[in-house]
């Protein structure tokens, strides 16, 4: 299973899971168990760029946490 980095839109808690990928969009904050957000921080897969802490540069078509 994956390791995958949110942050919690209401508390701003930030924390990783391991969860399938299935079920990835289905995490609720460890604090509050309020909705959260995928952060993507650092390189792609494939070694492409991604912008540190604002999501996909869109430049890394490969990576599976590209939204273009």
């Amino acid at each position: 299973m994956p390791l995958y980095e949110y942050k919690c839109k209401k508390c701003g808690h930030k924390f990783e899971a391991l969860v399938s990928m299935e079920r990835r969009d289905e995490v609720k904050c460890e604090k509050c168990d309020s909705p959260v957000q995928r952060v993507y921080e650092g390189p792609c897969a494939f070694g492409a760029g991604c912008s540190s802490g604002s999501g996909c540069a869109g430049n890394c078509s490969g990576c599976a946490g590209c939204h273009h």
